[in-house]
């Protein structure tokens, strides 16, 4: 059974967990194999089997239900991605997949930072530090996994005022992202992501140079990005904005301007596809005004001030209709 669990393991993290019950179905016993067939459609028809089939079988199961809940973006969604994927992993546990039992509690840890339970998060994400650590010494593809869990971490630690801790994390994660990206493009869209959160927090402690050298770079890799695939447009706003903020405390006014009008332009363009984006154009003209008052340009900043409300008050009473529009029917 042991080269099985290391085939379910490879196309559960490579593939999907319907790869992984067909490889199941295809070696296993005719009492298991029947059973099988069945398991997403009734899951406790597994009960009645051995400890180690069914519990094998259990992890296909809760595979596949995590990966489905991860693309929803639901409270309930989240909420199923965290029972799924931590069940997974102390399945993955169980049966001494220690690569599975990492992936999952990554994935658990990250639906657990989106529902607000940070603490939890931390205690996930550190046990798949430590196992992802190990992993490496062996096989160097999880460093992919191993730079996720330090880029989430450190974002954790800078949020919980840890910033010192914050850094490291960040800035290991970023040595990392680095090096898998020089040998494989595919790797830019999260090399541009940590080079964000790390240059945000360098603006916040005041090393102001490296701060600015991180937006830099990072604004180059999405406007590369943009150029194959437009959705990374938003990303290149978020860190226009960025950048942005931080130019207005060095007071590199002009150059804030800049960015901040190109950010804006974006988030009215997206505003075409949907409304939401409003809100994205009320913060940049709420940022223009704030650095029309650094600038002492009072006049202009009360009219960017009044453009931002208006723009806040539209996108209320465009959801508020929705909302009545969608309890209506």
């Amino acid at each position: 059974m042991d080269e099985l669990l290391r085939d379910v393991a490879f196309l559960i993290r490579n593939g999907t967990a319907v790869d992984a019950l067909n490889a199941v179905i295809s070696k296993a016993p005719d009492d298991v194999k029947e059973k099988a067939k069945k398991l997403f459609d009734d899951p406790n028809v597994i009960q009645s089997l051995d400890e180690k089939w069914a519990d094998l079988l259990s992890l296909i199961y809760y595979a596949h239900i995590s990966r489905y809940s991860a693309q929803l973006t639901t409270r309930q969604g989240i909420a199923g991605q965290v029972v799924s994927s931590l069940t997974a992993a102390k399945l993955s546990r169980k049966l001494d997949i220690p690569e599975l039992e990492a992936i999952f509690l990554l994935s658990g840890a990250k639906a657990l930072t989106l529902m607000g339970m940070k603490d939890r998060a931390e205690v996930c994400y550190l046990k798949a530090e430590e196992l992802l650590r190990d992993l490496v010494k062996k096989d160097e593809s999880f460093l992919k996994e191993l730079a996720d869990v330090l880029n989430d971490l450190g974002i954790i630690y800078v949020e919980m005022n840890e910033k010192e801790k914050g850094e490291r994390y960040l800035e290991e994660a970023l040595k990392i992202r680095r090096e898998l990206a020089e040998k494989d493009e595919s790797y830019l869209p999260v090399l541009a992501q940590t080079l964000n959160n790390l240059a945000s927090l360098y603006k916040d402690i005041k090393k102001y140079a490296e701060a600015d050298e991180f937006f830099d770079e990072a604004e180059k890799i999405y406007r590369k990005l943009v150029e194959k695939d437009e959705n990374y447009i938003i990303d290149l706003a978020v860190v226009l904005c960025n950048y942005g903020a931080l130019c207005r405390v060095i007071r590199e006014f002009e150059k804030a301007e800049a960015l901040y009008k190109e950010a804006l332009e974006i988030f009215k363009k997206l505003t075409e596809k949907d409304v939401f984006y409003n809100s994205g154009v009320a913060d940049v003209l709420m940022y223009l005004s704030g650095l029309y008052r650094d600038k002492g340009e009072f006049d202009k900043a009360e009219e960017y001030m009044k453009m931002a409300n208006q723009v806040y008050n539209e996108l209320l009473s465009k959801l508020q209709e929705r909302s009545e529009a969608s309890s209506g029917a």
